[in-house]
């Protein structure tokens, strides 16, 4: 709280205005002393001959960009500027969220330069300049109209340590290239050095903030400080800082079990790739990385590994996606997680985790060493979600202990795939920026998997990504491991415990029990279960309620009895909505019946609820029936 309340200060006095004025400071030395050196060796034969495989795609995804087109946060097309409508002579603390009415986000992102990757592949493979000379005139392009500590691409630090990294993992491929000339390198390095010089006067807000952006923070002053200590006292003592939080940043944040602090499967991802491209520099500079640290590296492997679907490359969407992808190479689409895994895997376990496929390219790229055989023993998963496994389906239920933040409020949700299709699923972000209700709206219990009380979150939401009143869970011991059992404490200040049991029955029928205890006399609450399913065809009848694509067909049933004699409990309502308009039911509720994959992006989904209404202990149980081919469900 003190590092907050500083940057407030420093930021409402100006004080931030002269320690990052418009324009930067000078440089200690001059650019043409600086040899550029990127610790990672994009000409890997084995690397060539993987982007060879995929060259109709590589050739046609460059292409776009250089038809001036790029996919914002791995989703649709969209033109690829860095103009953004503001006066370049404005400074970057003059800026919120919202640019002229418009999510921040989608400024920052054409400027974080992820739609290099498809220009430096392409060259690699054809050595046909067009590629990086478009890259140098988009990089003219982004100093005209961002000049620096210019708002809004230097309003947060994060922003220019992704760029930092983007820059060099194109220039060092693009040196080799006549496109590049001794101009080029030394505009580059100015401009590193600026961006670099911009990350100290505001770490204190990042390290206030404790998340993914300390640590991209972190990483841009070890390879400032890498490229310029030699002829920089300034930057000599960015990288002993870099090093340091980077590796503090890690421990903090990072549990023994894996588990990121963010309680997010795209901002562990994101974690990894920054800890996978410190690591290259810390090879490169001789600096040992200390073993707790890779300790909590190779349990975060080990959490990605058991969460993994890995038919899909996918896992659940949890907590907030913002879009973020560091380093897109060797992904399937923009939710195929298997390239990290698999480089992580070799960096921090030593270990493939997955067979060789496309998904290769990271770790080859990063110049890890890639085994045709897998040899990786699956540790349990996080202490924060438990797995159940039968045949082709799998059923994670989430209950986490919070020791930091929590971004959504989502415990006992349950997440359920069959043959790398997400049934039952989360919801994920959409967008924080939006005008209401979509300003991060799918964190709402009411849109998860999971038991809502009167309407009510089951936690106290303070502000856009602070909960209060925090909900806990607790992990029962189950009469079998084929049985997960666990309960949260969210609405104890309502009188009510919720607690779910999960199990397949067998292999084609899975039971999830959840049970409201009451612990104190209260009046009648209103109980909502909730599901987000599959956008299939669908059929509602009364309780029954079927789902069917052109191989399968799911049938989710619920029962409602009264826990103390067992009768019968008919439900007042039975809603399920589509895309936030109602098919059935009386419910109304426009954030209800989207997915989103991506940032920015939401789709059609089926929210499925059934609500009761009660002040005595209450067991719903829900029915999953599988079966493909017009077969009967067995068991």
């Amino acid at each position: 709280m003190v590092d907050y309340a500083v940057y407030i200060v420093q930021k409402k006095s100006g004080r931030l205005i002269k320690k990052t004025p418009l324009g930067g400071f000078p440089l200690d030395f001059y650019p043409q002393e600086i040899e550029i050196k990127v610790p990672f060796d994009p000409f890997n034969p084995k690397l060539l001959e993987l982007i060879e495989k995929d060259r109709k795609r590589v050739l046609r995804a460059a292409d776009e960009v250089l038809s001036g087109f790029y996919h914002p946060f791995g989703g649709e097309k969209a033109p690829l500027t860095f103009a953004t409508g503001v006066d370049p002579t404005n400074h970057w603390s003059s800026v919120g969220d919202q640019v002229n009415s418009l999510d921040i986000k989608w400024l920052w992102e054409p400027a974080r330069i992820s739609w290099v990757y498809d220009l430096a592949k392409a060259w690699l493979i054809t050595k046909d300049d067009r590629y990086p000379s478009f890259f140098w005139q988009m990089f003219s392009e982004f100093i005209k109209f961002n000049p620096v500590n210019s708002a809004p691409n230097f309003t947060s630090a994060q922003e220019a340590a992704m760029r930092i990294i983007a820059w060099l993992m194109a220039y060092q491929v693009f040196k080799a290239s006549p496109a590049t000339s001794a101009d080029h390198t030394s505009q580059l390095v100015t401009a590193i050095w600026q961006h670099a010089a911009r990350i100290p006067p505001t770490l204190g807000y990042a390290r206030s903030q404790n998340n993914n952006h300390l640590l991209s923070e972190a990483l841009g002053l070890v390879i400032a400080g890498s490229l310029f200590s030699d002829k920089s006292p300034l930057a000599r003592n960015w990288l002993k800082l870099g090093v340091k939080t980077f590796n503090q940043a890690i421990l903090k944040q990072v549990d023994k079990d894996g588990t990121y602090s963010q309680h997010s499967t795209n901002y562990h991802r994101l974690m990894l790739q920054l800890a996978l491209i410190y690591r290259g520099y810390a090879k490169h500079l001789k600096i040992e990385i200390p073993l707790n640290v890779k300790d909590r590296l190779d349990a975060a492997v080990r959490w990605l590994a058991a969460q993994l679907d890995p038919l899909s490359g996918r896992l659940p969407n949890l907590g907030h996606n913002d879009g973020s992808l560091l380093l897109p190479l060797g992904t399937a689409e923009y939710r195929d997680y298997r390239p990290t895994l698999q480089a992580a895997g070799l960096a921090f376990s030593d270990h493939n985790c997955l067979p060789s496929g496309a998904w290769d390219e990271l770790a080859l790229w990063l110049g890890l060493p890639v085994s045709p055989q897998v040899q990786f023993t699956l540790s349990p998963a996080s202490t924060a979600v438990h797995a159940l496994h039968s045949e082709n389906k799998t059923a994670s239920l989430r209950g986490v202990t919070f020791h930091g933040r929590p971004a959504h409020a989502d415990q006992l949700h349950l997440d359920l795939w069959w043959d790398g299709l997400n049934i039952a699923q989360d919801a994920g972000t959409y967008a924080y920026n939006n005008a209401p209700p979509w300003q991060n709206p799918f964190s709402s219990t009411l849109v998860h998997n999971t038991i809502s009380i009167d309407g009510q979150d089951q936690m106290l939401k303070a502000s856009k990504f602070l909960w209060l009143r925090q909900a806990q869970a607790k992990w029962q011991t189950a009469p079998s491991n084929d049985i997960l059992m666990a309960s949260h404490d969210g609405y104890r200040w309502m009188g009510a415990i919720h607690q779910r049991i999960v199990t397949f029955v067998n292999p084609n029928q899975l039971d999830v029990i959840d049970q409201v205890h009451f612990i104190r006399k209260t009046d009648a609450k209103h109980i909502t279960l909730h599901w987000l399913l599959a956008d299939w065809h669908w059929q509602l009848d009364e309780n029954l309620f079927t789902l069917n694509s052109v191989e399968r067909k799911i049938k989710i049933s619920f029962n409602a009895t009264a826990l103390n004699d067992g009768a019968s409990t008919s439900p007042l309502d039975v809603s399920l909505i589509r895309a936030g308009e109602t098919l059935a039911g009386n419910r109304q509720e426009p954030i209800l019946g989207w997915a989103s994959d991506t940032y920015g992006e939401k789709h059609p989904a089926l929210s499925l609820s059934i609500q009761t209404r009660t002040n005595n202990d209450l067991q719903i149980v829900t029915r999953f029936e599988f079966s493909t081919n017009g077969s009967k469900p067995q068991g």
